[in-house]
């Protein structure tokens, strides 16, 4: 959402609650009310055979997401010049990581003896190594990686909530490997990963905008003089952002239609290939979506280029009428 990209002005209004006009007020409310609809979606999908791990991830990605709009936008390296909140996430990326991969290695391996010590000395090997060598790249080269996910408290809130919804969602699904198989999904089953998908996306969506729209009104508060409404410009945000939803719709739907196709005609090219796991399980929806983006994406490039060309050959033929025009007065 550029248009309410964070200023470069430092607006920090010191512990200025989230809580600063009906409109975010608003997005916040639908927030988690999408939220609630995406956890149940997911319940009835998964048969409600919930992994507890799942459970309190998405609840704590639920209270970090509405904690990021009513805490400050202070950034504490600006005090402590070093990257807190950076670390910080990258910590509990490590955390989150630990949990889904071993839920994964247990699925393949087993999770008690000798395979679960081997995964986490592997693990926490590998963490160490890749915490030092970031630290290091950070201090020591220009890669300041570290400081590229250092983020104000607000966001840092935002970035770990969400994050901590994603595992949620990926440890459940590896609890529920039957989803992986298209063929074994009912119309129902379609519907529900649909209407869970859907108010997911809404979830953040709301979250995140509501959260830039706050800046802007801190923003506004400490810089403009007189009233200031943001009120026209939310107006636009949710009629754009309806018609952008109704687009991704349409997409979805035109993707599990072509995929539906292809794996009808499939058998009449090749018996193995319509049998094969690429047709037959959720790399079938990734093989379609290239086959329907990377065309358009072709398109689109080749568009945009005559465009450009277009628009360089019409302000060449304009500063050379000017240019004319104004040898013809002198």
């Amino acid at each position: 959402m550029t248009l309410a990209e964070r200023y470069e002005d430092d607006y920090i209004v010191p512990f200025e609650m989230g809580l600063q006009s009906s409109e975010t007020i608003l997005m916040w409310g639908l927030g988690g009310i999408t939220w609630l609809i995406s956890f149940l979606a997911m319940g009835f999908m998964l048969g409600w055979n919930l992994t507890a791990f799942g459970i309190i991830m998405y609840a704590l990605g639920l209270l970090l997401v509405l904690g990021s709009q009513v805490v400050s936008p202070y950034d504490p390296m600006k005090t402590t010049r070093f990257p807190v909140t950076g670390l910080l996430l990258w910590l509990w990326i490590l955390i989150l990581s630990f949990f889904i991969l071993f839920k994964g290695w247990s699925v393949y391996i087993g999770s008690s003896g000798t395979g679960a010590v081997v995964f986490v000395i592997i693990f926490i090997a590998i963490s160490i190594l890749a915490t030092g060598g970031l630290l290091v790249a950070n201090f020591m080269t220009t890669i300041k990686i570290v400081n590229w996910m250092n983020q104000t408290m607000n966001t840092f809130l935002l970035v770990a909530g969400i994050g901590a919804t994603l595992a949620s969602i990926i440890h459940m699904g590896f609890s529920n490997s039957e989803l992986i198989f298209i063929d074994k999904l009912s119309f129902v089953d379609w519907l529900l990963v649909a209407v869970f998908a859907f108010n997911y996306l809404l979830f953040i969506e709301l979250n995140h905008a509501a959260h830039r729209f706050n800046e802007i009104i801190s923003y506004a508060k400490k810089k403009a003089v007189g009233e200031f409404s943001l009120t026209p410009v939310i107006n636009n945000y949710y009629i754009m952002g309806f018609i952008l939803m109704v687009i991704i719709l349409v997409a979805f739907l035109v993707l599990l239609v072509v995929n539906y196709f292809l794996r009808w005609v499939a058998p009449v090219f090749n018996e193995q290939l319509a049998e094969s796991l690429m047709m037959n399980s959720v790399y079938s929806l990734f093989l379609t979506s290239m086959l329907i983006l990377v065309p358009i994406f072709i398109l689109m490039i080749l568009f945009f280029s005559y465009r450009s060309k277009k628009e360089k050959e019409e302000e060449e033929s304009l500063r050379r009428s000017t240019d004319k025009n104004q040898r013809a007065v002198y």
